[in-house]
């Protein structure tokens, strides 16, 4: 980042994300997963636009939803701020409920791998802050998937961990 960035979350890009195509992230029927996935995302500040090392957004969640499967990064740290109101947090020592001025620390690895549902009547707010390193795979343990991101344009790919390719597979070799 080159320069001090200020914004209001008020005038940030709002986006309602209940109707995207989920695809590989749509929740399997025979999942553990048996919420659906619906958020509001403001983003404040992201590397591709700003050139910088963090992203800052902040999420409303409603009522009975989660913005994301349970899953962990194994190359951004992530750092979430309950504005208001409160819900659930699944962890792999379990779940804990989280309320308005929590703050949750979570680490690039297993250690912090996440869900954040909203088990309230009323939207969940928070502020999330994370590092922007790529490439990043991200780990969704129940369904057993691998997410991989990488630049220079948002890439996303998902694939089963158990899926494997040779190394050499379709590579040509001249002697």
């Amino acid at each position: 980042m080159e320069k001090v960035i200020i914004s209001n979350v008020n005038d940030a890009e709002r986006k309602w994300d209940s109707n995207l195509d989920w695809g590989t992230f749509q929740s399997d029927p025979s999942s553990k997963d048996k919420h659906s996935f619906e958020f509001q995302r403001s983003t404040v500040s992201a590397p591709f636009s700003t050139g910088g090392k963090l992203e800052v957004y902040f999420y409303t969640i409603p009522p009975g939803k989660s913005n994301y499967p349970y899953h962990y990064h194994t190359a951004n740290e992530e750092i979430f701020y309950i504005t208001s109101g409160h819900g659930t947090l699944r962890t792999p020592e379990g779940e804990k409920n989280v309320f308005q001025g929590d703050v949750i620390i979570m680490p690039a690895n297993e250690n912090g791998a996440h869900k954040l549902i909203n088990t309230s009547n009323a939207p969940l707010v928070y502020l999330e802050v994370k590092t922007a390193t790529t490439p990043e795979i991200c780990i969704q343990p129940d369904s057993e998937k691998t997410v991989v991101i990488a630049p220079p344009k948002f890439f996303g790919k998902t694939y089963k961990i158990d899926s494997d390719v040779n190394y050499l597979n379709g590579e040509y070799c001249s002697e």
